[in-house]
C-alpha cells in the first residue's frame, strides 16, 4: 500500500470544514484538478458518485465514512487498485488540524502511485489552501424551489 499525507492548521472550526467538504458537488469550485462531479442527492456513507478529473476519464467513487464533524473519506475505484482519500479535522488548542491522507492499494498500486499520487504530493498544500478559502466563505446551499438543471451523467468507469 502507498500512503501520502499533508497537514496544516486553521482557525476555522471542524464543523465548518466538514460541511464544506461534505458538499461534494461543490468540489470543482476549490479543487482545480476536478472538471465535474455527478452525484444524485446528498453525500452520505455509501453514496456513489462520478468524478471527472481534468484531462482524464471519469472515475467511480463511493463515500466510505462520514463522522461529522471530524472525518470524511471516499474510495476511488481504479483498474486493479483503489485509492482511499481521508480528510480529518482535529480540534487542538491552537486551532483545527487539517489532515488529508491518500492510500493506494491493489495490484497496480505502484503504477497509480506514480500516475496520481505524485500530483497529490505536489499540489496538496495549494489545494488545501484553496479548500480553506472556500470553507471560510461557504454557505449552505438554499433549497431550490425550481427543478434542478439535469446535468449529463458522467460514466462510472475509468479507461486506461
Amino acid at each position: 500500500m502507498r500512503r501520502h499525507s499533508y497537514e496544516t492548521t486553521t482557525d476555522l472550526p471542524p464543523e465548518r470544514l466538514y460541511r464544506a467538504l461534505a458538499d461534494v458537488a461543490s468540489w470543482p469550485q476549490w479543487d482545480d484538478g476536478i472538471e465535474a462531479i455527478a452525484i444524485e442527492g446528498p453525500a452520505e456513507s455509501g453514496a456513489v458518485f462520478a468524478l471527472k478529473p481534468r484531462g482524464r476519464h471519469s472515475v467511480k467513487l463511493r463515500v466510505e465514512t462520514m463522522v461529522e464533524p471530524y472525518r470524511f473519506s471516499d474510495v476511488a475505484y481504479l483498474p486493479l487498485a483503489r485509492m482511499r482519500t481521508e480528510h480529518s479535522f482535529i480540534p487542538t488548542p491552537t486551532g483545527t488540524l487539517v489532515r488529508s491522507t491518500v492510500e493506494i492499494s491493489g495490484p497496480l498500486a505502484r503504477f497509480w502511485d506514480r500516475t496520481l499520487a505524485q500530483d497529490y504530493r505536489e499540489g496538496a498544500a495549494r489545494q488545501t489552501r484553496r479548500f480553506l478559502a472556500f470553507a471560510a466563505n461557504w454557505n449552505k446551499p438554499v433549497e431550490q424551489t425550481a427543478a434542478p438543471k439535469k446535468q449529463r451523467a458522467l460514466p462510472f468507469y475509468t479507461v486506461c
